[in-house]
């Protein structure tokens, strides 16, 4: 069976690391999940949604009319 698993905290590599050492569990890294970009997320997905100008405007009419049907009474 194949996980994928995010670690969110260094102890917890230290945790899967022996477990690892106590045969229960083998890790497998790769360049691809262990690296992490430092490349703004603004940047690496610009354009992907490949819209036409019609599509981009089309769609950002209709995320400002979600944004204003919700009331923000904030007190």
């Amino acid at each position: 069976m194949t996980l994928t698993v995010e670690v969110l905290n260094s102890n917890a590599l230290n945790l899967l690391s022996d477990m690892e050492q106590l045969d229960l569990i083998r890790l497998n890294t790769s360049t691809e999940t262990t690296t992490i970009s430092s490349e703004k997320l603004s940047s690496q997905f610009a354009g992907a949604l490949k819209l036409t100008d019609a599509q981009h405007e089309a769609y950002q009419n209709t995320l400002q009319e979600s944004r204003n049907e919700w009331e923000r009474n904030i007190f």
